[in-house]
This record gives C-alpha cells, structure tokens and sequence, in this order.
C-alpha cells in the first residue's frame, strides 16, 4: 500500500488499523509522517496499551526518549518486565527520569519479575500513590532480596490508598520469610486481592480484613506450618461484620488452624478452592467444617495431599483406601451437594500415598505421583460421567499415566508447560490432541532417531518459547537442525547415557550460533568447555540478552578470576554476574 492509497483512508478506519501494532512500531511507522498521522498518534488515540515483555533494548531507547512523554497521559495499561528476555528493564526506566506518576491516567500496572539490583529500591514505587485512576495493580514473581518487607510498608499503605483500586495482585519475596507487611490505612476500593508465598499466621487474618472491608475474593498461598496448639494472645479476633467475602482461594495449605481459622472469619463464602499437603482430611471432617463454618457453600473445588500408613497386605492397602472414600460415598456429598472426587493412591516406603480431589479437576498441575508405575484410581462417581481437566497447564507425561481407563478419555487442551521423553505413541496425540498453547517444552532423547518426532512436535507448537533437553545421546544434543520461528529460550544443559553434561567446544558454538534457532536464541543456557567459547557466542549471537553458561574450571582458587577477564573482553553494555562458582550469567 503506497501512501497515497493508505492516506485515502477515512480517520476511523485509520484508527481501527491502529490497533493491530504494538506501540513501538505503531509510533514508529507513522509518527512524523505529516500533521495528519501525528493529530491521530497524540489527539485522536485516546487510549495506548504499553507491554514491554519481550521489547528488545534497541526499541526501548526509541520509546522512552522519543515518543514516552508524547503518550504517556494516555496510557491505560503498562506492563514493565524484568525478566531473562528484558533483563534491567525498571532500571532503565528509572534511569530516563520517568516516575510512575507520569503515566496519571493509567488504569492498569504490571509489574513483572521486577529484579534485586541494588539500584532499585522501594523509591521505585514511591508515587504510587498518585495513580488515582488505577484499577488494576499486579506485582509478579517480584523479587528484592536486598530489602525487608518493612521496608515496603509505606508502599503497601499507598496501595490501600489508592481511590478507584479493585484488583491487587502481590507476589513479592523480600529478605528473610515474610513477604507481606499488614496495611495501617484503610481501602474504601479494594474487591479482589491475592497474596502469594506469605508465611503468616492465623491472627493476621483479621486486622488485614479490617483495612479491606469491601473484600469480595480473597486468594492466598502459605507454606505456614502453624501448630495446633495456638496461644492465647495469638487467637484470632472476630472480623468485621461488613465484611462480604464470598469466594476464598488457598493454595498450598499446611497448616489446619489457619485454614479453620479463615473459615471462621469469612462464613458468607460461597465459593471455595482449596489446595491441602499433609493434612489428614476426610469426608466427614469436611462435612463437620462446611456446616459448623460455611452454610453458604454451593461451589467446592478441593485437592488433599496426603499420607497413610500402609499394610505389608495389598488387598488390606486397598481397603483402606476405600474406608477413606467411602467418607465421600455419603449424602451428603453425592445426594445434597453432588459434589463428586476422585482418588490416586500408590505405595511408596512405609506409606500409601493418596491424592484425593473434586471434580472436575481445578488445579494447574496433572494430579499423578511422579515416576510412580503402580498407582491406583477411583472415583466416587459413574465410570459413564467423564469429567474435565482443561485447567492443567502443567505436565510431566509419561506413557503409564493413562493407562487406567478412567483416565484413558481425558483430553489436556490447554498445556502451557510439558516434559516428556520421546517416542510418544498415539495415546500422546489422543491425550495432548494440540499444543496450541504449548510455551515451554522439556525434553529427553534417548537415541537420535526420534529427531524427526521432535520437529513434528516443534511444528505443532507455535507459541513455543521455551525448549529445553533434559537427557540426550551427545550426537543429538547440538539443536542446529532444529526449527521454529518462536522459540526465543534454549536450555542445553541435558546429560548424556553417562549422566555428564555436554559441553559445547568452539566448533559447535559456532555451528550453534549460526543456525537458524541459534539466530534467534535471545536466552541461553550452556555449559562450554573452555572460556573463550562464552566470548565467541556473545560475540556471534546478535539477538542474545541473557546466557547463563556453566564452566566446570570456574573456582574460587583460580590464578585468574573468570568474571574481571570477561569484564574485560566484553562491552560495558553487558553486565556479569557470578551466581555461583562454575554458573555465571552474562546480561544485556
């Protein structure tokens, strides 16, 4: 389309072609042009969507200093990433002088896998209290090991500050344990809030209720291994009675007084989804829980995780198992609730191992134990009523899973992250009909005639990010013959039948760079056999942003420090990092 055939175009139509760019190149491609296209980019455009996931640093520069001040009251949604693909990204955009203020109509902030560089710090969010159009506020896999959780107080208190907040999603971890202080103001806007790995205890509960009285979904997830035996002055208070918390998530739940003690706190639940390990919990003691705490439940979704002691007996193995379902055969959960579970239960040591769950399956990962070949299945519901799985995304797949015919109609549509070893046979295809959504793919290759089967895999997976090799023979483990257009992330630390790693010489990482998947490889996962090997693949590898490379002679007696030589041979554009002797990792 030349520029007079494109300038015909009406001003609504225009703007509808708009919103099939990404910012970057939107502004790229037309700002400057003429008045027109300018009028559009910075008066007509009302509204700009920024995601900065996966923006190389070349585009980034253009978009700060270019084109950032010129948008920036009309953004409504900002993601700032810093991960391996976008490595230092709020650095950078602390360094460009941009506050978080600036940006005073956004109503939407991602921040993602925002780094421990010492240079960030809790001033990076010290305007957040200026975004008073915010809605939505995500801090994912968050990590600043070098700050105190109470050092983020005032930064928790601007979030429950915050005038039009709904949604607050926070995974932070911090140094030491706990990753969650309790606000000291109140939420007037507050409705849905998750809080991710937060060590707490049952009396936490209710202050933080007390400063979110609008609270209607609450997700949490607690490695917390509270005892039983409670003090006095640690009792939970009564919350709120304005409180109207109808739905409850808790993932991985250890502890039974700080489940009980929520269920107590929040009795006008009506949807709960509950994620148990190592809690002995039957039917029936479900049942004492749900009447005496939650008469409002109609939804249940539940997976328990647990342990009981075994008989040297097989047939006496299986009775108890069937004793511990029948708590889930009464009418109370088939005739009043029809709320109906299955169990998988195996032998291992001393212990019949037993994962017991509603259906349909709720939770990410498949429920099977791993390289477990004698497990056991069965159901309190008819053999004729199949149920769903499509919210597992997560799969380790190994051939014996399905073989028990209750499984063998299920169909897994929607996995984002798989491993398997190859072949798979038709009962893979039968199980995966798709990999659609597939984005990271772990992989053992036992012999190098199931190459071809791996390009078939790789041709199905168009969204694939992430390929990794968990075992392979030496001759197949180079992955130069390889192709697909998306895969950005190469982890080619896999052993051998001998259980060494292979390591790449000079030969190879230049056949590596110079291949197609090479090309595009912008994170790396390596170990080379000497180092001049690391300068040759940042040096050969254009795209590449992150490599984290494994040198097995990288030792803290070395006459010569690995990390200072790379300093010196490398641009200051890149920055070294030892995570640990024999594992460095080299950014950009």
């Amino acid at each position: 389309m030349n520029n007079t055939t494109l300038e015909s175009l009406s001003n609504e139509l225009l703007l509808d072609l708009f919103e099939l760019f990404d910012v970057v190149n939107l502004l790229r491609a037309f700002s400057g042009l003429n008045t027109r296209f300018n009028s559009l980019l910075y008066t007509d455009v009302r509204s700009y969507r920024v995601d900065l996931r996966s923006i190389s640093k070349e585009d980034f520069n253009i978009l700060y200093p270019a084109y950032l001040p010129l948008i920036s009251n009309r953004i409504i949604y900002l993601r700032l990433s810093d991960d391996e693909d976008t490595p230092y990204q709020c650095i950078y955009f602390q360094s460009t002088g941009f506050t978080l203020s600036r940006f005073d109509n956004l109503r939407s902030l991602t921040l993602n896998n925002v780094s421990s560089d010492l240079n960030l710090n809790q001033h990076f969010f010290s305007d957040l209290h200026e975004l008073h159009n915010l809605t939505n506020l995500k801090f994912a896999h968050c990590r600043l090991y070098h700050l105190h959780v109470e050092d983020f107080r005032g930064v928790i208190d601007q979030i429950w500050s915050l005038p039009k907040l709904t949604h607050l999603y926070w995974d932070f971890t911090f140094k030491y344990e706990r990753h969650f202080s309790i606000p000291t103001c109140l939420s007037t806007s507050l409705q849905y809030l998750t809080i991710r790995n937060y060590n707490c205890c049952s009396y936490n509960f209710s202050p933080l209720f007390e400063k979110t009285p609008r609270l209607r979904k609450f997700s949490i997830s607690s490695d917390s291994n509270e005892d039983d035996d409670l003090p006095i002055s640690r009792e939970f208070l009564p919350a709120p009675q304005s409180l109207s918390v109808t739905r409850l998530i808790l993932l991985s739940i250890r502890s039974l007084p700080l489940m009980t003690s929520l269920f107590k706190l929040l009795p006008s639940i009506t949807r709960l989804k509950v994620e148990i390990y190592s809690i002995t919990l039957d039917g029936h003691q479900w049942k004492e829980m749900i009447v005496n705490y939650l008469p409002q439940l109609r939804d249940l979704q539940f997976k328990i995780d647990l342990d009981l002691c075994r008989s040297i007996d097989d047939p006496t193995n299986e009775d108890k198992v069937d004793q511990y379902l029948s708590t889930y055969r009464t009418s109370f959960w088939i005739e009043h609730h029809q709320w109906f579970v299955r169990c998988h239960w195996s032998q291992w040591n001393e212990y019949l191992r037993i994962s017991v769950y509603s259906l349909p399956y709720a939770f990410v990962y498949f429920p099977l134990f791993d390289n477990d070949h004698n497990y056991h299945t069965k159901s309190t519901c008819s053999s004729d009523i199949h149920h769903s799985y499509d919210s597992v995304r997560i799969l380790g797949y190994e051939p014996w899973m399905f073989h028990d015919e209750a499984l063998s109609h299920i169909q897994l549509i929607n996995i984002e992250k798989l491993s398997l070893q190859l072949p798979v046979d038709q009962q893979f295809f039968s199980i995966i009909p798709d990999l659609e959504n597939l984005l990271s793919l772990t992989v053992a290759i036992p012999t190098e005639n199931h190459r071809l089967q791996l390009q078939a895999l790789l041709d199905r997976a168009p969204r694939l990010f992430s390929l990794a090799f968990k075992f392979c023979v030496t001759s197949a483990m180079p992955p130069y013959r390889y192709t697909s257009s998306s895969i950005c992330r190469l982890d080619l630390q896999g052993y051998d039948p001998s259980r060494r790693r292979h390591r790449y010489d000079s030969r190879q990482c230049m056949e590596l760079s110079r291949s197609s998947i090479g090309i595009q490889c912008r994170i790396l996962v390596i170990e080379v056999e000497k180092p001049k090997c690391i300068l040759q693949l940042i040096y050969s590898m254009l795209n590449l942003r992150t490599l984290h490379v494994f040198y097995e002679n990288d030792k803290r007696n070395n006459q010569y420090d690995l990390v200072k030589v790379l300093q010196h041979y490398l641009l200051s554009t890149w920055t070294i990092t030892r995570f640990c002797y024999g594992h460095i990792i080299i950014q950009s």
